[in-house]
């Protein structure tokens, strides 16, 4: 979405808020549509150049600052907030199911309540257990990370040293490190961890699901002086489990495709660019690879073209008509 569109769509939702919360201060605005003081007085003196036909200062939205305060009058048909459409509705539906799906039986009534309400506007129930609607919801199963991941993050924030027990999965071998948290991300299907290993003097990525107990202590650290910007080994690192997905990129897409780290292995061939994807979440592949449409071929293995493919076909049956 271009900055120009993305603008209108603030200014129309900006003009419905101030008139429901008349008086809100210019910070809290900011807050809410996520935009610098700067821009917020622009957007306020652009509604106040609109207006209905014939545009006369008295067809014109009256805009007023009273201090560090907001008024919008003469905006009434802008009272109602934006409908979606029904694309932005079908995320949304979309995403609270997956939400749904993560907190379980605890989901809130205030989520099911807007869950009915969703339903309803785009024409369907419930979909029912097991319907192609509700199988293209994929979420990874995360609660055995949820609690290490906050644990990490604030071991990371206060720089304390963790002490854990890790899975190498490459050489069927639990390790005891000493590690010094940096930052944690999400890809590839799965967290991980960068942090420092002690023990080996060097940058490491640690898959989250593979700790086996860890323990915060109360040691704190400093990374090694010629390591203090932080730089990580590349992001991740796979193990043989790891599947190895040979693609083609178009002659458009290549130039593209060969300043992405996450593509390796390249090698033109007639303006295209071959190149490999790895990935220990064969769902994450199938993702990943969808994005680019037809400006990829999937050379191999056998078994992720069957697998994509079939994946392609149920997306389809959800966009046939009955």
């Amino acid at each position: 979405m271009s900055e120009a569109s993305r603008r209108i769509k603030r200014l129309l939702s900006l003009i419905p808020y101030v008139i429901k919360h008349q008086g809100c201060t210019v910070q809290e605005l900011c807050e809410v549509f996520h935009v610098s003081r700067k821009q917020l007085l622009g957007d306020l003196d652009t509604i106040f150049c609109c207006g209905q036909p014939e545009y006369t200062p008295a067809d014109l939205i009256d805009v007023e600052l009273d201090g560090d305060k907001v008024y919008i009058r003469m905006a009434d048909y802008f009272s109602r907030p934006l409908m979606f459409t029904s694309s932005e509705l079908a995320g949304m539906y979309l995403a609270c199911k997956a939400a749904e799906k993560m907190v379980g039986i605890s989901t809130s009534l205030p989520l099911k309540s807007a869950l009915t309400k969703m339903e309803k506007a785009l024409g369907f129930s419930v979909p029912v257990v097991g319907s192609d609607a509700e199988d293209s919801v994929e979420v990874p199963d995360l609660n055995r990370e949820r609690g290490a991941v906050d644990d990490l993050s604030a071991a990371a924030k206060e720089r304390r040293v963790v002490e854990m027990e890790y899975y190498v999965h490459g050489r069927n071998e639990m390790t005891k490190r000493r590690v010094y948290p940096l930052s944690l991300v999400f890809g590839m299907g799965h967290w991980y961890m960068r942090a420092w290993d002690e023990g080996k003097g060097e940058a490491r990525t640690f898959r989250l699901d593979r700790i086996r107990t860890y323990r915060v202590t109360d040691d704190t650290f400093q990374l090694p002086r010629a390591n203090r910007s932080e730089e990580i080994l590349p992001f991740p690192t796979f193990g043989e489990e790891a599947t190895r997905v040979i693609l083609r990129f178009s002659p458009r897409l290549a130039k593209w495709a060969r300043e992405q780290p996450i593509f390796q292995d390249r090698r033109e061939e007639g303006g295209a660019l071959v190149c490999t994807l790895r990935s220990e979440s064969l769902s994450w592949l199938e993702r990943e690879i969808l994005k680019y449409g037809l400006e990829v071929e999937v050379l191999g293995p056998e078994e992720v073209r069957r697998s994509l493919a079939s994946r392609i076909q149920r997306m389809l049956r959800l966009y046939r008509r009955p």
